[in-house]
């Protein structure tokens, strides 16, 4: 009995048999499976580049079975004998895509801005609410200034309507003689600018007589650097000074001690109480401040 032994094909010679009997040439092949030519010839000598992934050798070698009508498992499984029989494990396929990584590195970015912006706002709401505070302190002290004027000017007011009403309700006194240039004169007193000043002029000179000095043994004075608006009563509760006071002024009042001493703005006032100066550090700054003036024991 005669047997022969087949002699195991690789896969290039399979896929070159096959072709030759269908009578294709190695440019034909290559049109078709749009290959290179040399890469056609490297597939039959198998002679391929290793450098080159399997997984394209292998998709080169179905491709080409499938054109010489040869069944893709024989063909792979001559390529995978002539190759050690192991076949290399698919390795997993990679993107090229940055998107994911840009995109965590722009969300970082966003919530960095985010926090920086809370910042900001949390910063101009602080200052806001800082200088907000002294100013409002500010419009109350103006306020109560105003207030303390305007009832002032009204107590003023009714005295002089007072004494008009007196002075009209008292009879005129008989004259004798020749009144003649009288009536001029008397006019002239009623218009004269001095003596139409006098109604307005500041209750603390009046206050300021030797004969008030005399009387009253405690003299308070003070300087102003700034505009500030003063309330100042004494022992028996007698207003002896308010209204607001300009920079550069200084004012000079007597009563009877203690004094309460009402200032808008007490770090632009120096205070001498019977020529002692009173220690004004210990009162708040850019706030309204009341306390009691009197002569240290």
């Amino acid at each position: 009995m005669t047997t022969t032994e087949a002699t195991e094909l690789s896969a290039g010679q399979l896929l070159r048999q096959a072709r030759e009997q269908r009578q294709l040439s190695v440019a034909d092949v290559a049109l078709q499976l749009n290959l290179r030519v040399n890469l056609v010839q490297q597939i039959e000598a198998d002679e391929l580049d290793s450098s080159m992934l399997v997984t394209f050798v292998r998709g080169y070698l179905r491709a080409y079975a499938r054109l010489v009508k040869l069944p893709e498992e024989q063909v792979l499984s001559a390529f995978e004998q002539q190759n050690g029989g192991t076949a290399e494990p698919a390795k997993p396929m990679r993107t090229f895509s940055n998107r994911a990584e840009i995109q965590a590195t722009e969300n970082r970015f966003m919530w960095i801005t985010y926090a920086m912006g809370f910042i900001l706002v949390l910063m101009l709401v602080l200052w806001w609410w800082q200088t907000a505070e002294p100013a409002a302190e500010n419009s109350t002290a103006q306020f109560v200034a105003e207030q303390l004027d305007r009832a002032a000017t009204s107590t003023d007011a009714d005295a002089s309507t007072g004494d008009s009403a007196a002075e009209q309700s008292t009879p005129a006194a008989p004259t004798t003689g020749d009144t003649t240039g009288v009536e001029p004169e008397i006019n002239a007193a009623v218009t004269d600018p001095e003596l139409a000043d006098y109604s307005v002029v500041d209750r603390t000179s009046e206050r300021n007589s030797p004969s008030s000095l005399a009387l009253e043994t405690d003299v308070i004075t003070m300087a102003f650097s700034d505009n500030c608006w003063i309330d100042v009563l004494d022992a028996e509760g007698n207003r002896i000074a308010y209204g607001t006071k300009e920079a550069g002024y200084t004012m000079t009042v007597t009563g009877k001690a203690p004094f309460v001493v009402t200032l808008g703005n007490p770090s632009v006032v120096k205070i001498t109480l019977n020529n002692k100066p009173f220690d004004m550090s210990s009162l708040p700054a850019g706030r309204v401040a009341k306390f009691t003036l009197a002569e240290s024991d």
